[in-house]
């Protein structure tokens, strides 16, 4: 199957210890999230149907008034005026306040507090972020870099068109992910700085979708499992989106997230190989797209499985949300 994911638009190396410990002295902003019970972590470990309400927007027009438990939004949208990407060779990227700036403040001030999940594309480069020259690869005019069928160039993390305007392909098998992954990491520090209480890593199944690499089962499966160790580093929930088509991905991946989030499950009939995630007691965030599927339909098959589903808007916005009764 060979569909990008509709969230990419804008989709294990640990962490230095020395690093971490910098970030824990400073404070790093809102500082770690406040332990949840459901795994005895220290993140948000949300089980099946504990959340009633939760929201997801990636892209304008935004719509903040949503009473919900979780809120899921671009990391870039909601960073404030003065954020920084920092990288361990001392080098400093600024990052402009977004449309949502301090809205991880304004929604952390809510009673009761929700929890903010912040997307990032981290499989996939886009070439309009402020940190786009970081990686290997970089043309200040994105034409200049090859896609398909030109191989890609020498030492470039760039593959081929995603799908998805200015966006390509990141080249993540493990042998060459090194020369670019510090700036994922950054992001990563980011959202934990902001006080992001997790992160939602796009992108990250290239299989099937002519990356421009020869990417490898055991590649895929390695980078997502570097994606949740690393969250986890940093005290930050992280949860699996996509790549539950392969064949056995869940299974194999469940232990390593705290809960998924997958798209057109039900259009593409892909919703029963999330039910690792079920059996594990971790909640399934499923969303459809109105006018891929019947919507009373959809929120039936999610609540078959114990999935907390809704029906949204392609691109997610907040200007149409169905959310699925749960139960």
């Amino acid at each position: 199957m060979t569909k990008p994911s509709p969230s990419s638009r804008r989709a294990a190396r640990p962490l230095a210890a020395s690093v971490f410990a910098v970030l824990l002295l400073a404070g790093c902003g809102g500082g770690a999230p406040e332990p949840e019970a459901g795994g005895g972590e220290d993140w948000w470990t949300p089980a099946p149907g504990e959340v009633a309400s939760w929201e997801w927007q990636l892209e304008e027009p935004y719509d903040l008034s949503v009473d919900a438990q979780m809120y899921d939004l671009d990391l870039f949208e909601v960073a404030p005026a003065g954020a920084e990407l920092h990288y361990p060779g001392g080098e400093v990227v600024e990052v402009p306040a977004g449309p949502l700036a301090g809205a991880v403040d304004e929604l952390h001030a809510r009673e009761p507090r929700p929890v903010v999940i912040c997307y990032i594309d981290t499989g996939a480069y886009e070439h309009y972020r402020p940190d786009a020259r970081m990686y290997p690869g970089y043309e200040e005019d994105l034409e200049d870099v090859p896609d398909r069928p030109a191989a890609p160039a020498e030492g470039s993390a760039l593959g081929w068109s995603s799908g998805w305007e200015q966006e390509r392909w990141l080249d993540i098998r493990a042998s060459e992910r090194d020369a670019w992954t510090d700036v994922v990491w950054a992001r990563f520090d980011l959202a934990r700085e902001l006080g992001c209480d997790g992160v939602e890593p796009d992108q990250n199944n290239p299989l099937g979708n002519d990356p421009g690499f020869p990417v490898t089962v055991e590649d895929q499966n390695s980078w997502y499992v570097e994606l949740a160790e690393q969250a986890h580093a940093r005290g930050l929930s992280v949860g699996m989106k996509n790549g539950h088509d392969r064949p056995g991905a869940s299974a194999e991946l469940a232990e390593h997230f705290d809960w998924a989030l997958p798209e057109e499950c039900v259009e593409f009939d892909e919703c029963e190989a999330l039910k690792p995630f079920i059996d594990r007691g971790k909640a399934v965030f499923a969303v459809d797209y109105r006018g891929g599927v019947d919507e009373a339909e959809a929120c039936r098959e999610y609540a078959r499985l114990g999935f907390d589903g809704m029906v949204k808007d392609l691109h997610p916005t907040g200007a149409y949300r169905n959310p699925c009764p749960q139960g």
